[in-house]
C-alpha cells in the first residue's frame, strides 16, 4: 500500500473517529437533557398541590371532615389544583424538550385508542370487579361493607381528572422512564412517587377525619396507588395509549367513589383498604405471571 492511501486510510478513520465521539457527545447531551426535563417534570407536579394545600391550611386550617363527604369550595380547589399539576407539569417539561412540537407530540398520544375490546375490558373492569368482590366478601362479616351505588357529581368528575393526571403519569413520565427501566420497575417507582404526591392533599382532606390512623390509612392506601401504576404501565408497553391510562386510572378512582360507601368510620376504610390491596396484589402477581417481559426493557417506545 502506497504512503498516499495510507494517508487517505488515516485521515477517513479519523474522521470516523471525530464522528463517533461527536455522536456520542450529542447522543449524552441529549439524554442529560430529558433526565433533567423529568426532573422539572416532577418537581413541578408535586410543588403546584404543595403550595395550595399549604396556602389553604394556613388560611382556614385542615378540613374538618373527609373532604370527599364534604365538597366545599376549598375541596373544589384542592382537587382542580392537583388533578391539573400534572398536565401544566407536562406542558412546561414538553415546551422544555423541543418546543411546541414537544407540546404536540405529547396531545398526539390521544389518538392511539383503537385497540381490540380485550385491552378496553382489561382497562376498564380490572379495578371495579376487584373492588365489588371485595367489598362482597367482607359484607359476609358486616353489612356496613356491602357495595353500594354512590350517583354524585364528584363520581363522575373523576372521570376528567383522571384524564388531566395521566396526561403527565402516562403521556410524559412513563415513556421517558421505560428508555432505561423495565415496565415493573417503572410501576414500581413511578407508583411510589404518585403515592407521596398525594400527601399534601391527603393530609389537608382526611387527616382530621383518621385522626392517629391517618398514617396507616394513607401508607395502606399507596400500595393501591403503586399497584395503580403497575397495571397502567403494563397496559402502556403494549399498546402506547395515554387514553387506557386515562381509562384505568378513572375506573380505579371513579369505582372506588362510586362503589364503596362514604359513611365508614377511619377504622373500617383502614380494614377495607387492607383487604382490597391484598387482592390487588393477588392480581398483579397473576399479571406477572402471565407477563414476564414486564421484567425486561422491550418495550413499545
Amino acid at each position: 500500500m502506497s504512503w498516499h492511501n495510507r494517508a487517505k486510510r488515516f485521515l477517513f478513520e479519523l474522521y470516523q473517529e471525530y464522528s463517533r465521539r461527536i455522536q456520542s457527545i450529542h447522543m449524552d447531551n441529549e439524554t442529560t437533557s430529558k433526565q433533567n426535563s423529568l426532573t422539572l417534570y416532577f418537581v413541578i407536579a408535586f410543588l403546584i398541590p404543595i403550595i395550595a394545600s399549604t396556602f389553604i391550611t394556613l388560611r382556614d386550617g385542615l378540613s374538618p371532615t373527609l373532604a370527599v363527604t364534604d365538597i366545599s369550595a376549598l375541596t373544589l380547589v384542592v382537587i382542580m389544583t392537583m388533578v391539573h399539576a400534572p398536565t401544566i407539569a407536562a406542558l412546561v417539561a414538553s415546551f422544555r424538550d423541543q418546543g411546541f412540537k414537544g407540546i404536540k407530540e405529547l396531545f398526539r398520544q390521544l389518538k392511539f385508542w383503537k385497540f381490540t375490546p380485550g385491552w378496553y375490558a382489561k382497562a376498564l373492569f380490572i379495578f371495579p370487579v376487584t373492588m365489588v368482590g371485595t367489598l362482597l366478601i367482607l359484607s359476609f362479616f358486616s353489612l356496613n361493607y356491602a357495595p353500594v351505588l354512590n350517583l354524585t357529581v364528584l363520581t363522575f368528575g373523576t372521570l376528567i381528572s383522571a384524564f388531566w393526571e395521566e396526561l403527565g403519569w402516562t403521556g410524559y413520565a412513563t415513556p421517558r422512564m421505560l428508555v432505561k427501566s423495565t415496565p415493573l420497575k417503572v410501576g414500581l417507582i413511578l407508583g411510589l412517587i404518585h403515592a407521596i404526591w398525594h400527601l399534601p392533599a391527603s393530609f389537608w382532606g382526611s387527616s382530621v377525619f383518621h385522626g392517629e390512623l391517618f398514617l396507616i390509612n394513607f401508607l395502606v392506601a399507596s400500595v393501591g396507588i403503586v399497584i395503580l401504576r403497575i397495571v397502567t404501565v403494563w397496559i402502556y408497553s403494549k399498546t402506547k395509549s395515554v387514553v387506557l391510562g386515562w381509562i384505568t386510572h378513572a375506573s380505579f378512582t371513579t369505582g372506588q367513589l362510586l362503589f364503596v360507601s362514604l359513611a365508614f368510620t377511619s377504622r373500617e376504610t383502614v380494614i377495607w383498604q387492607t383487604m382490597f390491596m391484598g387482592s390487588l396484589t393477588l392480581v398483579v402477581l397473576f399479571i406477572l405471571a402471565k407477563n414476564w417481559d414486564l421484567m425486561k426493557r422491550k418495550v413499545l417506545i
